[in-house]
């Protein structure tokens, strides 16, 4: 799929975030503008050691049936990471709506599902493009059923989902068609009232896909992200600021094991962030 394909994707995206929460009209809605910045993510094939610059925007509606939640980043890496046309570091694109509907809201069960306060459908779609010669353009689906868990202030989530993947590889000039495999999520934004601040984060597994477009078997791939975030100018500011870390194993499916992938496939990376509320 091309660079402009997957931004319509993405466009669809948001307009269904959006659609969505006008014609269940919303309870809630929230929108946030973000600055993140990665001081060494893995890129297979280039480096563990790639800083990356990333502009976000983030959409979150509730209505009487569950959640929108949409959420689209720009990112630029440093001259580790070409893109194709010079010695400027590469350009991305990556987005992706998420729909849930709750199932307490939807059959009337106010009493919750044992350990869980409340189970939801969900559904996402994912898409994204980069100007590297590679030229990755994934596009994904998943769908699931996710636990919210009885915290007592804030919110989180652990979901099980069936996972399907396509994406482009430039070098062999060749779409590739993943197995559908399942992934486990999880989500959350605790306070933490001791330091002033909230625990945010959210961890992603997802299982061998099969083989990429290079004939190579995949790997379970891991996602971690934890950050603290301290309101800035008092709560109502809508000002955020925070530090925290990301780790990511097996990006993509590489095999971080194989010799000739080395560290490339796998990083720990310190990140600072601020965002602001609309």
């Amino acid at each position: 799929m091309s660079f402009k394909s997957s931004l319509t994707v993405l466009a669809l995206g948001a307009a269904a975030a959006t659609g969505a929460s006008s014609a269940l009209a919303a309870d809630w809605s929230s929108d946030s503008i973000g600055y993140r910045y990665y001081s060494a993510q893995s890129e297979p094939g280039v480096s563990d050691k790639v800083a990356k610059n990333v502009l976000n925007f983030t959409h979150v509606s509730g209505d009487k049936l569950g959640t929108n939640f949409f959420s689209i980043d720009h990112l630029t890496s440093d001259n580790s990471d070409l893109n194709k046309g010079d010695s400027n570091g590469a350009s991305e694109w990556y987005g992706f709506y998420k729909r849930s509907f709750s199932l307490s809201a939807l059959s009337g069960n106010k009493g919750g599902y044992g350990f869980a306060k409340d189970l939801s459908l969900t559904a996402r779609i994912d898409a994204g493009a980069k100007n590297t010669a590679f030229a990755p353009a994934p596009n994904k689906v998943r769908v699931g059923l996710s636990a919210d868990m009885p915290v007592s202030a804030g919110f989180w989530s652990i979901g099980l989902e069936a996972y399907k993947e396509t994406n482009n590889n430039g070098i062999m000039g060749k779409a590739v068609n993943f197995d559908t495999v399942p992934a486990l999520t999880s989500a959350w934004a605790i306070p933490v009232a001791s330091l002033g601040a909230t625990f945010e984060g959210f961890f992603d597994m997802v299982g061998a896909k099969g083989k990429d477009g290079f004939g190579a078997q995949t790997a379970t791939e891991t996602l971690f992200e934890g950050k603290l975030m301290f309101n800035v100018a008092g709560a109502k500011s809508g000002l955020k600021a925070g530090v925290g870390v990301q780790y990511w194993n097996n990006k993509f499916g590489c095999d971080s094991g194989l010799a000739s992938n080395g560290n490339k496939c796998t990083a720990t990376s310190p990140m600072v962030l601020v965002t602001y509320a609309l």
